[in-house]
């Protein structure tokens, strides 16, 4: 099957925050309104940057997210282009509110950036930590587009393109180092999906640090006869309604893959859209009314049904069920 964007082999392993950092660099010399806010979270590679070069576009709040995402919308109300860095969990627990009414309900041009514990696949962090309704809660915020980037090359891009989008957006990025997935000449689009591959016996949907298993999975199925369609649903809010109705039209099933909570989440919004649109099986991968614990990503994996071996397994059973309601 050919590969679209996609790198053969795929290329160095790299955490998304990395990426992230770099992009933020080469942004902060372009544009002179971005500036850095932090609440507990390490600066990374930007902080030498910006302590030296920018000093009054870097602040740390500690920990006080809501004071964070309060300054940001101060900040982005006097032209300002603020990104927020917090731990994922704290972002959406004690600052939910602010995200809301604060950000998203006066349309300010606020980047919240969900660091290091979004989803299930933080190791040892454990399931206080472990942001399992991250999308589930932030998808329902009017105004509020949310992304969540698959590699390193697809962060630099997306931070580009939120940096050039006006309004609020919230930036999903795994702890772990991942793959590199795309070449440097995939043309990302916001709020437009991606076609890694296009099988005809059914549609994998995956989304974030999930890319790489489904594209694993893909190989497990075609080696077994069966070609998937792989869509990188790198924008779950808004969400590709065109893609994946013309996914469930042409392939007639689809699996969606996600690490975060199937209720609500990913598997949720795509289930919406086909149900209103064109009604085809469904099976969703993800976490099931659970938390998390601790383990390494292996194991978090295994535990949690999120292998290229279970995605590869769902494909199967909606393609059996495809073929039974003909």
């Amino acid at each position: 099957m050919k590969r679209n964007y996609v790198r053969e082999p795929l290329g160095e392993m790299k955490t998304m925050y990395e990426a992230y950092n770099e992009a933020m660099v080469e942004l902060a010399k372009k544009n002179s309104n971005i500036v850095l806010i932090y609440g507990d979270f390490a600066r990374g590679s930007v902080a030498e940057l910006f302590q030296k070069d920018y000093p009054d576009r870097i602040y740390d709040f500690g920990i006080a997210e809501a004071n964070v995402v309060t300054a940001a919308a101060g900040l982005a109300g006097g032209g300002k282009i603020p990104f927020t860095h917090a731990h994922a969990i704290f972002t959406v627990g004690r600052a939910y509110n602010q995200i809301r009414q604060n950000v998203a309900f006066d349309r300010l041009n606020v980047k919240i950036v969900l660091c290091a514990t979004a989803g299930v696949l933080v190791p040892f962090m454990g399931g206080s930590h472990q942001t399992i309704e991250d999308i589930a809660a932030l998808r329902v915020i009017p105004n509020l587009v949310l992304v969540s980037p698959a590699d390193p090359v697809e962060t630099k891009k997306i931070t580009r393109a939120v940096a050039e989008y006006v309004g609020p957006v919230a930036i999903r990025l795994s702890s772990s180092p991942v793959p590199t997935i795309y070449t440097e000449e995939y043309p990302f689009e916001l709020g437009k999906a991606v076609i890694l591959l296009d099988g005809g016996d059914a549609t994998i949907i995956a989304t974030g640090i999930m890319l790489v298993d489904s594209l694993e999975a893909a190989d497990i199925l075609a080696k077994q006869g069966i070609n998937v369609r792989l869509l990188d649903m790198h924008t779950i809010k808004p969400i590709d309604e065109k893609a994946i109705i013309s996914a469930a039209k042409e392939t007639g099933a689809i699996v969606t893959v996600e690490d975060g909570s199937i209720i609500g989440g990913l598997g949720g919004a795509v289930a919406e859209v086909v149900v209103e649109n064109y009604s085809v099986p469904v099976k969703r991968i993800g976490i099931r009314d659970r938390f998390g614990q601790s383990g390494t990503i292996d194991e978090l994996k295994k535990e949690y049904g999120l292998t290229a071996q279970d995605i590869a397994k769902a494909v199967k059973e909606v393609i059996e069920k495809k073929k039974s309601s003909r």
